[in-house]
């Protein structure tokens, strides 16, 4: 009927060559449409500079403040998200987020495909 859970309860994933800590929320939930994900950065952390294959993203601020650098072609904006802030990124476009201060941001991807990340080669 429902999945429920609490951050207390999922284990962390440290992702290689990622700085930021993962707290695959998923993987508690098992959700069929989207992938949620919570994404724990010390200040000055970054992710991967990455685009989706098919995936858009959902990005909220719980808390602490973020840099998103977004470009999609040839243009470039660095978005500042602070608590409670959301921001939707298309699949086609190239993304990085560097922590200002010490922050927890929800990750939310639909669909929910596995592997949907793009480096650049």
């Amino acid at each position: 009927m429902y999945s429920l859970t609490d951050l207390d309860n999922v284990e962390p994933h440290e992702l290689e060559q990622e700085a930021p800590t993962l707290l695959p929320v998923g993987l508690e939930l098992q959700p069929e449409e989207m992938r949620p994900s919570v994404w724990q950065y010390e200040k000055g952390e970054e992710n991967a500079y990455h685009r989706q294959n098919e995936q858009e993203e959902l990005y909220v601020v719980l808390e602490g403040t973020v840099d998103v650098t977004i470009e999609r072609d040839d243009e470039r904006d660095v978005v500042a998200l602070s608590t409670h802030d959301f921001l939707v990124v298309p699949p086609e476009s190239w993304r990085q987020l560097r922590a200002v201060e010490e922050s927890t941001v929800l990750v939310i991807g639909a669909p929910n495909e596995k592997d949907d990340s793009i480096l650049p080669e």
